[in-house]
C-alpha cells in the first residue's frame, strides 16, 4: 500500500514483558496506531493483525516516536510541527478498552507547537515540521529536531508554550533529520542532533552549545574502519567524502558510552564519549542511506534505503543482513528480544532475535 510507517516504538506498564507490551506505530497518514504484542505474535507472521487503537494524532505524517517509561509517556512529533504527550497508561487502557467511545476519546495530556519565523511586514513563515524527538529524562525536556534547522526543547513538567532551550548552529535551511538525548547516564546534559549539512552536532544542553562538530561520513580519525558489508552489497566502491553526506540517523547506547550516526553515504560512525571522538565505522554499502539505527548491548542495528536490516557488533564486524519487507526502512525498535521494522508500505514486521519474522502488524 502507499502508506509509509516512519515511527516504530515498544512501550507499556509494568515491569517485564509488560513494560514493552505494546508496539506504537507513526504512519504518513497522521495516524498513531497502537498494537498488544502478545496479540501480534498470536496472529502469526504472514496474518495482518490490526490496531487495538488508532489515535488521529497529527495532521500530514507522523514522523518520530519517543517513550520515556519512567515518566509514563509517549511523545509524538510530525509534519504540522506539533509535538504531542500521551500518557501510557491511558493509551494502555484505551487499546486494552472494548469501548469504542473511550478510544475515541483519548487526547494528549500536552502538546507544544514549533515557533515560526518572522517575516518582513509582521508576516509569519510556515510552522517548521517535526523530523525527530528525543527525552531528556534528567531534566524532563522533549527535544524536537525541525525543519528550519533548530532543535527546540519542551518543558514536558511545566507545559510551558515557549520552548525551554533553542539549539542553534546547523546550515540555515537545511533540516534536522535525527536527535538523541542522554537520560542521565555517562552523557548526562547531552543531546545529539544530525543534519542534512552533513554534520552530527554534541550538545551540551545546559549551555545551549555544541562542544563537538562531527562529520561521521568522512571522519578519517577512526581506529577501526570496516568495510565488509561492501563485498555483499553496492559496488565494492569506498564512499565518496562529499556524495550523500547527509546524517539521517543517530542513537544512544543503554550506559550513554557511544553514540552511532548513520549517513546518507551508507555508514554508521561509532563515537566515543570517554574518548571525544570517532572509534570505529562500518559500512552497508555505498547505495543505502542509513535512515534508522539502534544500539542493542554489543550490537549496532541499522537500516536505510534497501529491503535489509544490518547488525554489527561493537568492533565492526558484520553479524547478519536480514531481508525485511519494506523496500526502505525508516523505522526500528527492540524489546522483549524482538526487533520491529517500519518503512514504505503499511505494516511494521516484528523479528525475533534469531531474524525468524514472528508477526506482522498492519497500520492505519
Amino acid at each position: 500500500e502507499t502508506r509509509t510507517v516512519y515511527a516504530n516504538v515498544f512501550f507499556g506498564v509494568g515491569v517485564g514483558a509488560a513494560a514493552n507490551g505494546y508496539v506504537a506505530c507513526g504512519s504518513s497518514t497522521g495516524a498513531i496506531s497502537v498494537f498488544n504484542v502478545d496479540h501480534l505474535l498470536a496472529g502469526g507472521p504472514e496474518n495482518d493483525v490490526a490496531p487495538a487503537l488508532v489515535l488521529p494524532a497529527h495532521e500530514g505524517a507522523v514522523y518520530s516516536l519517543v517513550v520515556h517509561a519512567e515518566e509514563g509517556i509517549l511523545c509524538s512529533g510530525g509534519d504540522d510541527g506539533r509535538t504531542a504527550v500521551w500518557r501510557v497508561d491511558a493509551l494502555v487502557a484505551a487499546a486494552d478498552d472494548d469501548d469504542e467511545t473511550k478510544k475515541k476519546n483519548v487526547r494528549p495530556a500536552a502538546a507544544f507547537v514549533n515557533p515560526q519565523r518572522g517575516l518582513p511586514r509582521g508576516a509569519l513563515g510556515a510552522i517548521p515540521e517535526t523530523n525527530a524527538l528525543a527525552y531528556d529524562g534528567s531534566r524532563g525536556v522533549l527535544f524536537a529536531a525541525a525543519g528550519d534547522g533548530v532543535c527546540y526543547g519542551w518543558d514536558v513538567r511545566e507545559a510551558r508554550s515557549s520552548p525551554a532551550a533553542c539549539l542553534r548552529g546547523h546550515a540555515t535551511g537545511k533540516p534536522l533529520h535525527c536527535a538523541a538525548a542522554s537520560s542521565g547516564g555517562g552523557a548526562s546534559g547531552t543531546v545529539v542532533t544530525g543534519s542534512e549539512d552533513g554534520t552530527a552536532r554534541i550538545w551540551d544542553v545546559r549551555r545551549e552549545t555544541a562542544t563537538h562538530v562531527v562529520n561521521p561520513y568522512a571522519a578519517t580519525s577512526v581506529s577501526r574502519h570496516s568495510e565488509e558489508a561492501s563485498d555483499v552489497v553496492g559496488d565494492g566502491k569506498k564512499p565518496l567524502a562529499n556524495e550523500r553526506r547527509w546524517v539521517g540517523c543517530v542513537a544512544l547506547d543503554g550506559a550513554e558510552n557511544w553514540c552511532a550516526m548513520g549517513s546518507g553515504g551508507g555508514t554508521v560512525t561509532m563515537w566515543s564519549f570517554a574518548a571525544g571522538a570517532c572509534a570505529s565505522r562500518v559500512t552497508a554499502g555505498r547505495g543505502t542511506a542509513m535512515q534508522a539505527v539502534k544500539l542493542t548491548g554489543e550490537h549496532v542495528v541499522a537500516a536505510g534505503s534497501e529491503p535489509h536490516v544490518f547488525r554489527w557488533n561493537l568492533a565492526g564486524k558484520l553479524i547478519s543482513r536480514q531481508p525485511c519487507g519494506p523496500a526502505s526502512v525508516f523505522a526500528l525498535d527492540a524489546a522483549r528480544a524482538m526487533t520491529a521494522v517500519g518503512g514504505v508500505g503499511a505494516t511494521v514486521e516484528i523479528f525475533s532475535a534469531l531474524g525468524t519474522k514472528v508477526a506482522t502488524a498492519k497500520c492505519a
